[in-house]
């Protein structure tokens, strides 16, 4: 099976890319580093070409809802147009639990440009199926990252049910080999409802044992009342399959699931 896998060197991609490639599937690592840009449209011809699926991990680091809507709607656009030309089977989407609620995306510019993004993929004639699922592990350091000034990392306590990428990673594949017997939507979370900002904290202080003692921001979480996004709309409901792995053990093992 000869896969491409957009955004294929990110978080998500390379994951993906690295279990196809140990499946002893074919697979295009797609990204504008390799020529291949899907917002602009350049390079989908020639690497859709011969494919038998298609898997969206692409992401843009950015809140604003103007850009967000602009960057997801324009991809899919482009990489639907693409894959009807090249007569591709079976796309594939990864996206966010509740990212189309209208309660959740009002309030936060990156939920409505993946809301934008699923709804370009539903209308597709190419049979699709979205990959919904909570916030990865991995986010814990990022917000460490984005909100840190000096030593300080103020992190707004967001609650949620998040999941190993790796465990994200498995599934995708497991859609994409099902081609299009896969199902429209499936979803995916982790074991138990936490606080984002506490498993920031929890990271912190794993970086600074990693380091022998070395420096490391001290994390503050600050609630955000108002904002049901932060406070309980990102839970999966009731139903949704559950991966097991906890994140403590998670960061125990090297941050692998």
């Amino acid at each position: 099976m000869k896969v491409v896998v957009l955004g294929g060197n990110g978080t998500m991609g390379a994951r993906v890319v690295r279990l196809l490639e140990l499946a002893g599937h074919e697979v295009v690592a797609a990204s504008r580093s390799t020529g291949i840009d899907a917002y602009a449209g350049t390079g989908l011809a020639d690497s859709f070409a011969g494919a038998d699926a298609v898997v969206d991990c692409l992401n843009i680091v950015s809140m604003k809802a103007g850009v967000c809507v602009d960057f997801y709607e324009t991809t899919a656009r482009n990489v639907i147009r693409a894959a009807e030309d090249a007569r591709v089977a079976h796309l594939v989407c990864v996206s966010i639990v509740n990212a189309r609620n209208p309660e959740i995306n009002r309030r936060m510019g990156y939920y409505r440009g993946k809301a934008a993004q699923e709804a370009r993929y539903q209308n597709a004639r190419i049979p699709t199926t979205i990959v919904r699922t909570t916030q990865w592990f991995e986010l814990a350091e990022t917000l460490i990252d984005q909100m840190r000034v000096g030593p300080i990392a103020v992190v707004p306590r967001m609650m949620s049910q998040p999941v190993a990428a790796d465990a994200v990673a498995r599934l995708v594949v497991s859609v994409v080999e099902l081609g299009v017997d896969a199902p429209a939507g499936v979803e995916l979370a982790g074991p138990e409802p936490r606080d984002l900002a506490k498993l920031a904290r929890l990271v912190a202080r794993n970086n600074a044992v990693v380091h022998n003692g070395g420096p490391h921001p001290r994390v503050i979480p600050v609630p955000v009342p108002g904002i049901k996004v932060l406070n309980g709309g990102l839970l999966p409901g009731i139903g949704v399959a559950k991966d097991p792995t906890l994140f403590e053990e998670w960061l125990a093992n090297g941050r692998t699931a």
